[in-house]
Formats: structure tokens, sequence, C-alpha cells
């Protein structure tokens, strides 16, 4: 090949790799801009039910109503305790059971091998310690996601109705899969003692927020769906 000739074959060669990567970026934009109308969408569908703490145990949710249980969702446990995410959502549970508009307690999490990583179990224990009576507790060892959990929360345990407890970023996603399976759910954003929530869980919650819309549209059931541990 000829020098001219090469020359040739490479700016034809930069071009076809200039147009590939402008392909990717438009969709890429386009990705990014479906999943925020995805997030706007299921943020503003739930905003009528979810409470601060504060709120919710003055009363804002009507005095008349009554759920079926508190759902708790799991998150990181380090060793044997909580993070001190997890541990600000079992003390705000807590403190909405305590407020007498819950029957029990229902700890979800990933506790598919106990003997390896017990998220449930160290839950129900600070539950306990918070003052919850034990008999009150009850846990859903393989609510591996949030959408597994609400839909375990109704095919496993039947919950019709619940106050759904976790960090204020993950409650409308918690609160719109719980009503897609027909739960009449509220939400609870849990206290903050402290922590840094990290720019990585944002991230992933966009973009979990619109995984979670087609799995509510097909409603795939898990492996797991009819396992009690």
């Amino acid at each position: 090949m000829t020098k001219k000739a090469k020359t040739k074959s490479d700016k034809k060669g930069r071009k076809i790799l200039l147009k590939i990567f402008l392909v990717l970026v438009i969709l890429g934009l386009i990705g990014v801009a479906v999943l925020g109308v995805i997030n706007i969408y299921m943020i503003s569908n739930t905003k009528a039910d979810v409470y601060s703490l504060d709120a919710f145990e003055a009363g804002e949710v009507s005095k008349s109503s009554h759920y079926q249980a508190v759902i708790v969702l799991g998150c990181a446990i380090w060793g044997d305790v909580p993070s001190p995410m997890l541990a600000d959502r079992l003390r705000t549970a807590a403190r909405v059971y305590n407020t007498g508009c819950c029957d029990y307690v229902l700890v979800s999490g990933d506790s598919a091998e106990p003997w390896k990583y017990d998220e449930t179990g160290v839950m129900a224990e600070f539950l306990v310690n918070e003052g919850v009576p034990k008999e009150k507790i009850f846990c859903d060892q393989l609510g591996l996601s949030t959408y597994e959990s609400m839909n375990r929360a109704l095919k496993v345990y039947h919950i019709d109705s619940a106050v759904v407890v976790t960090t204020e970023f993950h409650v409308p996603r918690s609160v719109y899969d719980a009503h897609s399976f027909g739960i009449e759910a509220v939400g609870v954003e849990a206290i903050n003692s402290g922590y840094v929530i990290k720019l990585y869980n944002y991230f992933r919650e966009f973009v979990a927020r619109g995984k979670d819309l087609v799995f509510t549209i097909f409603k795939p059931d898990s492996d797991f769906i009819g396992s009690v541990l």
C-alpha cells in the first residue's frame, strides 16, 4: 500500500470510529433522558404517600389509618451489627411501630446464606434492642432486592397494607413497587444520624428506578418466590 493510500485509509478509519462514538453518545444521552423521565414519574407518583418520621408521628397520615405491617428494607451489615444507614432505618421502624399504626414488623433483606451473611438476623436483633417485641418481628430472608421484597411481602407474607421504612432516596421506588403489587402503602424516610450518603447511592437508585418500572410492568417472579427459610 502506498503512503497516500495508507493515509486515506487511516482517515476513513478515524471517520468510522468518530461516527460510532457519536452514535454511542447519542444513545447514552437518550438513555439518560429516558431514565430521567422515569425518575420524575416515579417520584411524583408516590409523593403524596411519602412522609418524614416527624410528620408521620405527628399524625399527618390519617389517624384512622391502620396498616398490617412495617416493612423495613435491608442494606449493608458490618459483621454482626448494622451499618449506620441500616441502623437508622431500624430506629425509624421501631418508632413507627411504637405509634401503634401496625401489627408487626417485617424485616426484608439478604439472609440466603445466614451462616455467611445474616442481614435479617442482625436487623431483628437490633429491633429487639430498640424495644420491639421479638414475637412481633418477622424475617424475610430472601428479600434480595426492593422488587423482590414487595413481591414476597404480598405473595409469601400476605401483606396488603404497610408502612415502608427505608432511606430517603430509596422511599419513592419502594412505595411504587409496593403499589404495583396492590399493597396499600405509605413510605417513611429514615432519620439520618450523621452518615454521608454517597453519590454512588443516588446514581444506583437513578438506574434502579428504570429497572423496577420495567419489572413492575411484566411482574417476573424469582426462583425464591414461594420459599420461606
